[in-house]
């Protein structure tokens, strides 16, 4: 399994995350944030004021261990 750890964090804004990706779509990843559905926040969204940024790495991770 792999861990955030082994790889380095690569931060982007949402904007920037949805835009190659079919999923998740803007909204929803509006609900996976707010809600921290899953735990989705706590592993894959840091937040510098009001600015939001996505781990790509860890949204990887995240992916991997919440697939059912």
């Amino acid at each position: 399994m792999t861990t955030v750890e082994e790889n380095p964090s690569q931060f982007v804004t949402c904007n920037a995350f949805l835009q190659n990706r079919d999923w998740p779509t803007k909204s929803s990843l509006r609900y996976y944030i707010f809600f921290n559905k899953y735990g989705f926040a706590d592993s894959c969204v840091r937040r510098i004021g009001r600015k939001v940024l996505i781990d790509i790495h860890a949204f990887d991770v995240w992916v991997k261990e919440n697939a059912k």
